[in-house]
């Protein structure tokens, strides 16, 4: 898997004209998919200025399209960074603190990289170009070690490197 992903990585640093060459997406429109398990992220619009929410985010997959969780991201003023956060089935509506980290299955900063540079930076916020792909650290792990993982259809564990594949119409 590492070797995967640092082969991925030196193939995407050494075709600096290749990102440049294809138009993207506003973030909110765009989907990415993993090599390992084949999950896909699929970003949505978040729909008003005034939400707390950057960023909105479904990761889906699995034998049978088991597996559907939901993501956001919010911005951390303190940290002055994103923070996202993939969830599985959480209450609607005001839920306690108790709730929601039993619902949470991975928490941490989303990265987004850039083929051309090679540069690793936070999400641009919505209506912002869809970078070349995001990096989630330690999501694989926190699905494998989760207690969705036996009822998440998934039969290899998810990688943390999402690529971009498409827009949504």
């Amino acid at each position: 898997m590492r070797q995967s992903f640092k082969a991925s990585l030196l193939t995407l640093c050494l075709i600096p004209g290749w990102a440049g060459a294809v138009e993207r997406c506003a973030i909110e429109k765009a989907i990415f998919v993993e090599a390992d398990a084949g999950t896909r992220l699929a970003f949505e619009p978040v729909g008003s200025d005034a939400a707390a929410v950057s960023h909105l985010f479904t990761v889906t997959g699995g034998s049978g399209g088991k597996l559907k969780l939901d993501g956001n991201v919010m911005y951390d003023e303190e940290s002055k960074r994103p923070a996202g956060m993939i969830m599985n089935n959480c209450p609607e509506g005001d839920a306690t603190g108790a709730e929601l980290r039993a619902c949470t299955v991975w928490t941490g900063v989303p990265y987004a990289l850039d083929v051309a540079t090679g540069h690793i930076d936070i999400l641009g916020a919505e209506g912002s170009q869809a970078p070349d792909a995001v990096l989630m650290p330690g999501f694989g792990p926190a699905i494998r070690h989760s207690t969705l993982w036996d009822k998440s259809g998934l039969k290899d564990v998810p990688w943390d490197l999402y690529e971009f594949k498409e827009c949504k119409a």
